[in-house]
């Protein structure tokens, strides 16, 4: 049932707006820098892995760890080389975003290409 592309979108949802009342209403102040894209990163991998599946026939998600990883290690010399020390807190905080923004990019592609396999 969780390998439905539609199940998979509609607990994507829930627990997007879950998320949203927690932040609103019990820990606005507590959470000032919390973004919701970070917990979702983990709901987005397990999606990533059934959605690939389902479409290409394999998962993708050794090959995301592994551009992850060479995009870590690209960034680890860069700023070794330019700043002369590595800023482990911003380091990480751009990793991180960068991660976000590539799950949530694949889960949209693949999303895509299974609505439209679906439709014809």
């Amino acid at each position: 049932m969780i390998k439905e592309w539609y199940v998979q979108l509609l607990i994507l949802i829930l627990v997007w707006l879950i998320l949203t009342l927690l932040k609103k209403r019990f820990f606005r102040k507590q959470l000032k820098n919390f973004k919701r894209l970070d917990v979702m990163s983990l709901f987005l991998l397990i999606a990533i892995h059934f959605l690939s599946q389902d479409v290409m026939g394999l998962s993708i998600i050794p090959f995301l760890i592994c551009g992850l990883s060479a995009y870590g290690l690209i960034m680890t010399i860069l700023y070794a080389l330019m700043e002369g020390q590595i800023l482990y807190k911003k380091f990480l905080i751009k990793f991180w975003r960068v991660a976000d923004i590539l799950f949530l990019g694949t889960y949209c592609v693949l999303l895509i290409f299974k609505i439209v396999s679906f439709f014809n």
